[in-house]
């Protein structure tokens, strides 16, 4: 996978928080930041692509250890015979690019975490715009990540185990249940041979619904 070329700043903004236009000051130091955030990250990803079958504990993905538990989880991948299993990572690089930020001020560093955020997802819609090209006339839903809706962010464990995650990409989980490197995503898709119903999507499934800060604000945290 290559490095993007650019961060989305409308994005990084919308996750620092901000409403209106950034000031020239504000601008120049967002593409310092975006400048060194790109020459520090390694952008990678790894895939499974596994049979899912329903079970009374919970979506069974079959030949790992994984089991997608909750109600949420179960309507996403409603009529899906299989599912994709994905780990995207920016690398170490990424935490050490705002730590280096952070050492020199605090809206450097809050602008580098931003801004990594961002390319985070960047990175997750090109690996699932590969993951999917690979798969013509397949139809897939969004990508559901544990911690989401009611699915146990305890999950993440067998996740990363089944995607052999720590090998292949060097991403481990903290004694919280974190995924080391900080910007990491692990996420969940299904796949059909015929049209399949997105889902719900958005702050009506989201456990953090009565405390984020984007719904504080009057906005959301999704596209």
């Amino acid at each position: 996978m290559k490095t993007p070329q650019a961060v989305d700043l409308p994005q990084a903004f919308h996750f620092m928080g901000m409403r209106g236009e950034p000031d020239v000051r504000m601008w120049e130091t967002a593409k310092s930041c975006e400048q060194m955030l790109l020459a520090m990250v390694q952008p990678r990803f790894v895939y499974l692509v596994c049979p899912v079958t329903p079970a009374p504990e919970g979506i069974v993905c079959a030949g790992t250890t994984l089991i997608l538990r909750g109600k949420d989880i179960a309507a996403h991948l409603s009529g899906c015979s299989r599912a994709v299993l994905m780990c995207a990572t920016l690398s170490a690089g990424a935490d050490a690019a705002i730590r280096k930020a952070s050492a020199q001020d605090v809206l450097r560093g809050m602008m580098t975490d931003a801004m990594a955020s961002a390319l985070t997802e960047q990175v997750c819609d090109a690996a699932e715009r590969e993951i999917m090209d690979t798969m013509p006339g397949v139809y897939s839903t969004w990508r559901f990540s544990p911690g989401y809706g009611d699915l146990p962010l305890e999950t993440q464990g067998d996740f990363l185990r089944a995607v052999n995650a720590e090998k292949r990409l060097g991403v481990t989980l903290s004694e919280s249940g974190l995924c080391i490197p900080t910007k990491t995503v692990t996420a969940v898709f299904g796949l059909s041979e015929s049209p399949v119903s997105k889902g719900k999507r958005g702050c009506v499934i989201c456990s953090m619904a009565e405390h984020c800060p984007y719904r504080k604000q009057g906005g959301h945290c999704y596209d």
